[in-house]
């Protein structure tokens, strides 16, 4: 009797064990197969399966800087999915407010084709209600039949704004002169006239005129004569009145 009583006692304690187990590989098998997103400022590298490899996993950011002159952030998600199908995968947005998580904004890939990785590019703009120094959740969701959101995978994203500038590109560095050239044309076009016109035809040398026929006097010859002719009447005058007297 004693032995019975002592295999009687330690059968629920094996039991309840053994519950403890599955329980517990059951844990360890969902956070295993588990799905995740990973965010990029560039395309991440992935396998011929979908896979991110070693070099795309360490190319993914936690933080991401907006585009430079915008009011936009252009990432590049990858995720690995947990048992999803084919049909409509939403990628959800939700950022903590007060303690509870506020959908964002919701992205509709509606062509997924199932599967077990997704790759996307995806922009974040500020008219959807994304702003600078804020993290967002990510979610991966499917509709059940049931009519139920299955969340597939989830991941975390900051998004910031440096200020860059954007890169200048040849288009606008050939077209623009430089401020020195500017002010030496303004000033070349004073003498030379703006490259659209017509340069000025060049002013005729002045004609002289032609000699007339015959004798000419000029102003100085002909003060001189005028003298001499006054001197000669002069002096007639002056011999008339010897003769007369």
């Amino acid at each position: 009797m004693t032995v019975m009583n002592k295999r009687l006692r330690i059968q629920p304690h094996r039991r309840w064990i053994f519950s403890t187990a599955v329980a517990m590989a059951a844990l360890c098998s969902t956070a295993a197969w588990a799905g995740e997103i990973k965010v990029g400022a560039t395309e991440l590298a992935v396998d011929d399966k979908g896979n991110l490899t070693a070099e795309g996993r360490k190319a993914a950011v936690d933080t991401l800087d907006e585009v430079p002159g915008e009011d936009m952030w252009k990432a590049y998600i990858w995720a690995k999915l947990d048992n999803a199908g084919e049909g409509p995968l939403y990628l959800e947005f939700y950022q903590n407010l007060n303690g509870a998580d506020s959908l964002v904004w919701r992205h509709d890939e509606g062509n997924f084709s199932g599967g077990k990785y997704f790759s996307g590019e995806i922009e974040l703009a500020g008219g959807r209600g994304f702003n600078k120094d804020r993290v967002y959740e990510i979610k991966a969701v499917q509709v059940s039949p049931k009519g139920k959101d299955l969340t597939l995978a989830s991941g975390k994203i900051k998004l910031i704004k440096s200020g860059k500038k954007p890169a200048k590109s040849e288009d606008d560095e050939e077209d623009k002169a430089p401020e020195d050239q500017d002010v030496h044309d303004s000033l070349a076009g004073d003498d030379k006239g703006s490259g659209d016109e017509p340069p000025p035809a060049e002013t005729p040398p002045p004609v002289e005129p032609k000699a007339k026929k015959g004798c000419t006097v000029d102003s100085d010859s002909s003060a001189w004569n005028g003298a001499l002719l006054l001197l000669v009447l002069g002096a007639g005058v002056a011999a008339r009145r010897r003769r007369a007297a």
